[in-house]
């Protein structure tokens, strides 16, 4: 028999899980940043970084200490997230117990003695365990601090850096078009060497750990910015309005999702609750919907546990008919060895970014997700490819409605 305190647990249990899949605001647990000194060992942890994130450190011997990795609200996606620095005052090999306080595995550790060159820490020196949602880690330490990452840090600075070089081109051009929950500037840019309203819309980073989604997408769009013959074709026709960080609280506080508001942005392209969609959503719409608009295309970088193209099916009504099927096969073509799937019924009816843009515009609307472990070489060399076969399949289908 259940006490009433059992069931008032269980009421309150079921409340967060159904305001979490509706849609609602799950309250944020602020994230404090701290440093973590122990003296008789010589050996300090902190995460007081943008997107550090390391929740609690305890020694449990004389070189073991336990962490744990908490995500900023319950229920969650299980996409775990943490970023920290260690260092001893004398070379010392230390064993870490991550431990995760919800669902989800702990990805092998990236590091780097510098933020910006990282590498995957070697495979004998890191043991994980799903169903547990905890890992193992040796780790080599000393006076030089060592950053330890689920993913190497591309974050807002970072982007933003990325960002201004790309303003810097002669046929961009910046537009802001909102602000953050925490006042941070949603940038947007548009590429074009034509007054042609016929657009490509690029989104990335709703969710603050896909940092592969963003290695993809800036490459994706140095390849529509280059200085080729192909590029420079495609600029004279299309206009590419790229969105590069849709969450950027979510990103500085290092969350495992949400934004500050606790809002999955993703799921939020119904109510439009949060003023991140708001602003997005509204921008794309007063260039999509203005008299002798042709928004053309619209694709959303993410990450994931493989790489995925998330879809309509060929049977949907869209502007470019079986557009979709023709660039992956031309991706396939291109790099025979790379591995991904396509999916058209992931999230049928989930108030996505995809689905609103295939709603709104008519338009082929691509969620790309890129392994978290994906070779970083190959996500360059694939979004490279990828970029040119939609160029030249756009202008292919512009040069059919010209005629």
């Amino acid at each position: 028999m259940k006490t009433p305190v059992t069931a008032l647990l269980g009421l309150l249990s079921s409340l967060c899980l159904s305001a979490c899949h509706s849609g609602h605001p799950a309250t944020i647990a602020p994230h404090v940043r701290h440093t973590w000194r122990f003296p008789e060992s010589g050996v300090t942890f902190h995460d007081e970084f943008s997107q550090g994130r390391l929740n609690g450190c305890q020694q449990t011997g004389p070189d073991q200490f336990h962490l744990t990795i908490s995500p900023e609200n319950k229920p969650i996606n299980p996409s775990p997230w943490y970023a920290f620095q260690v260092r001893s005052e004398q070379p010392r090999q230390l064993r870490l117990h991550l431990v995760l306080t919800a669902d989800g595995s702990v990805l092998r550790p990236r590091l780097s003695t510098d933020g910006k060159t990282w590498r995957l820490i070697p495979k004998e020196d890191f043991t994980a365990n799903r169903a547990t949602h905890d890992a193992w880690v040796t780790l080599q330490t000393g006076p030089r601090p060592v950053w330890v990452a689920a993913q190497e840090l591309v974050g807002l600075s970072a982007l933003n850096g990325w960002m201004d070089r790309k303003a810097a081109l002669p046929f961009a051009r910046e537009a802001p078009i909102g602000q953050s929950i925490e006042g941070r500037p949603l940038r947007s840019l548009t590429f074009s060497e034509t007054d042609r309203a016929q657009y490509v819309f690029i989104l990335g980073r709703q969710h603050p750990p896909e940092v592969t989604g963003s290695l993809a997408l800036m490459t994706f769009v140095d390849t529509l910015t280059a200085d080729t013959a192909l590029a420079r074709r495609y600029r004279g026709r299309f206009k590419t309005v790229v969105i590069p960080l849709v969450n950027p609280d979510g990103i500085e506080h290092g969350h495992w999702r949400s934004n500050l508001g606790g809002v999955d942005t993703n799921r939020d392209w119904k109510k439009f609750s949060q003023p991140e969609t708001r602003a997005v959503s509204g921008a794309l719409v007063r260039l999509g919907k203005a008299p002798g608009a042709k928004p053309c295309l619209f694709l959303d970088f993410h990450s994931t546990g493989k790489d995925v193209f998330y879809c309509q099916p060929d049977s949907e009504p869209t502007s470019l008919p079986a557009f979709t099927s023709r660039w992956l096969a031309d991706i396939r073509a291109r790099f025979p060895g790379y591995k991904f799937k396509r999916e058209d019924a992931h999230n049928v009816g989930v108030p996505t970014s995809k689905g609103w843009a295939h709603q709104t515009f008519g338009i082929p609307a691509i969620t790309y997700e890129l392994g978290y472990s994906t070779d970083r070489k190959l996500i360059r060399q694939v979004s490279q490819g990828a970029a040119e076969s939609m160029m030249t399949l756009l202008l292919e289908e512009n040069s059919k409605t010209t005629r």
